[in-house]
């Protein structure tokens, strides 16, 4: 089974976000969670159509599960027909361009995003579209007295910032009892070519400056990025 939710707080007037393995389709979704069911309830709600959906496919795989998709049904795409943003993992490798689909994706400017050298932006290369990364989780941080996790990420707004989000997470002395937060700094959305990592990072509490600089992922991110296209302007 597969599960579509809908993310009430997302930047689109609809953000969805898909969970689940195999081919992300409406045979394995359930009726509520199929596009016709949500696309429905947003006009009962709102009266009339969103204006913009985004759909994030989790990256299951990437979070540790030994499952994910594997691929997108066309049919299920063509249904969301202003889609402005498509999130695929790496798992996917292919996808079925119908020309409904095409059209649509051609029709909104739909936004692209994934990893850098992955079949995402190879899509949106191939068919001229936008491309962009997802959000990059560059260093994680435990602080094991207080069983506290720090996470530290790299989120691509839909305007074309970029800022980063740090999630700290502590559980309480008793259940349900949660302490932590999430803070946010801002960057410039072209710090892949006038900041390094440790530039960065000096903006971070110490810890954290140390887990960024010996994790090395944002300093792979931002090497990486040099040597890549993708877009940095408003949607």
């Amino acid at each position: 089974m597969s599960l579509l939710h809908h993310n009430p707080n997302g930047e689109y007037e609809l953000s969805l976000s898909a969970w689940g393995r195999g081919v992300l389709c409406e045979d394995d979704l359930l009726d509520f969670q199929k596009p016709d069911a949500i696309l429905a309830g947003f006009r009962e709600e709102y009266g009339r159509s969103p204006l913009d959906i985004s759909l994030f496919i989790e990256d299951s795989f990437a979070c540790g599960y030994d499952y994910g998709f594997t691929g997108v049904d066309s049919a299920l795409l063509e249904k969301f027909e202003t889609l402005r943003e498509l999130i695929l993992p790496d798992s996917v490798t292919e996808l079925d361009l119908t020309p409904g689909l095409l059209k649509i994706l051609r029709e909104n400017n739909t936004l692209i995003r994934g990893t850098f050298d992955s079949f995402a932006e190879r899509f949106a290369a191939e068919n001229g579209l936008r491309f962009r990364p997802s959000d990059y989780q560059f260093a994680v941080y435990f602080f094991e007295p207080a069983h506290e996790a720090t996470v530290m990420t790299l989120v691509f707004l839909k305007n074309g910032k970029v800022r980063i989000r740090e999630d700290i997470s502590s559980p309480g002395s008793s259940a349900g009892n949660t302490f932590g937060g999430t803070f946010w700094y801002n960057i410039s959305r072209d710090f892949f070519r006038t900041k390094t990592a440790e530039q960065i990072a000096e903006q971070f509490r110490n810890v954290i400056y140390d887990a960024t600089v010996e994790d090395g992922r944002l300093a792979s991110f931002i090497e990486k990025a040099k040597t890549h296209r993708y877009f940095m302007g408003k949607n």
